[in-house]
């Protein structure tokens, strides 16, 4: 089996987020079922049964067809937990902790950092539970994972919900991938919320970010993919931005039939995305004014972002961070009448040094005298 090996960095014990650094090679059926061996210790992730027998095996050849290294991680899974091939259960997904999620991200171009250096800003946001009933609520549990497949690229990404897909992510050849949750289902325009409640041939939403970075190489590869693999989701429509070492980046949306992927490009200027599809506003003044809790600060989060890394020049990391912190949900004003034992929060902010190949990470580990606390 495939040596995988986990550092905690951050112990949520005694707070909220717990974070693994984890490292693993070598073939990728080895990798899955080290992956689901390691998964089910440490975080008893499992995959989910499905009522349909014939779905599970058309995703399986879907992914033998169209995502092969993934596809011999299925069957490091099944290994693992002893699976049979005409099992009920999707191993192509290992489930746990899971939530509903917000988000904000920007591409900092190499002229507004300090050091030259093209970057991707962060924040995972989402309701998290502070009630104590819950051993591990949702985004409690996060694995920073290097994966170095001897067939796929080389990545390092942020690892919640599934541990066989990833968050957001960068792979060796530079290319950046963030998810963030689609809210316009949710704002009263046609977008209708319509989960796939189990397993389809195709790439559920976090499985996308997991292709991306494991099979292209730059943003063209990434566009081309997202137009000819068969997409869906499983709990939440979502955003995509992806960016690449050309300063090239895309933030990735589907119309509302579904039937069109829009892309809104950037070559070596800002781009920005929260929770809102940016085609509905072509120009900066149609971006409407209010928002407020209600609907996530969607507008308000992308123009303090979009107008901060847009104005100053010389960012450093610390800099990106503090603006990070300005739009993180800590800092945000709560529904009227909200649980304050739900309240929504940033579980971590990343940035990404496209150049350095490196990430930053700073986790939220609780509140203390009504703030949140977070690592550094």
């Amino acid at each position: 089996m495939a040596s995988f090996s986990a550092t905690q960095l951050v112990d949520g014990k005694h707070g909220y987020v717990s974070l693994w650094h984890g490292r693993i090679g070598g073939a990728n059926r080895e990798i899955g079922e080290a992956l689901a061996t390691w998964g089910k210790t440490h975080l008893q992730a499992s995959p989910m049964p499905g009522s349909e027998p014939f779905l599970i095996e058309a995703k399986r050849r879907f992914l033998a067809r169209h995502f092969a290294p993934f596809h011999d991680r299925v069957l490091g899974v099944m290994d693992a937990l002893e699976l049979a091939p005409e099992t009920p259960f999707d191993a192509s997904s290992l489930w746990f902790d899971v939530g509903q999620f917000g988000c904000t991200a920007a591409l900092v171009p190499r002229q507004r950092c300090s050091d030259g250096h093209l970057r991707v800003l962060r924040n995972m946001d989402l309701t998290v539970d502070l009630s104590g009933r819950t051993s591990h609520p949702p985004s409690s549990r996060v694995l920073a994972l290097e994966l170095r497949p001897d067939a796929a690229y080389a990545s390092l990404a942020m690892v919640v919900f599934d541990l066989m897909a990833a968050m957001d992510g960068i792979n060796e050849k530079g290319l950046v991938v963030v998810c963030n949750s689609h809210r316009d289902c949710n704002l009263g325009t046609p977008y209708v919320a319509e989960p796939v409640r189990h397993p389809e041939p195709g790439l559920d939403e976090l499985q996308v970010v997991r292709y991306l970075l494991d099979m292209c190489a730059d943003v063209p590869e990434a566009k081309e993919a997202l137009l000819s693999l068969r997409t869906y989701y499983s709990f939440t429509p979502c955003l995509y931005m992806i960016a690449d070492a050309t300063g090239r980046s895309a933030v990735v949306e589907k119309t509302p039939s579904g039937n069109r992927i829009v892309f809104t490009e950037t070559q070596e200027e800002v781009n920005a995305m929260t929770n809102f599809g940016r085609s509905r506003f072509p120009k900066a003044a149609d971006l409407p004014i209010q928002d407020g809790p209600e609907k996530g600060f969607v507008y308000t989060r992308y123009r303090t972002v979009r107008d901060a890394v847009s104005e100053v020049c010389a960012l450093t990391d610390d800099d990106l961070s503090a603006i990070a912190a300005s739009v993180a949900f800590d800092a945000l004003p709560e529904p009227e009448g909200g649980n304050p034992q739900a309240p929504s929060r940033t579980p971590w902010t990343g940035i990404y040094d496209i150049d350095a190949q490196t990430l930053r990470v700073s986790c939220y580990t609780g509140d203390a005298g009504g703030e949140a606390t977070r690592s550094h």
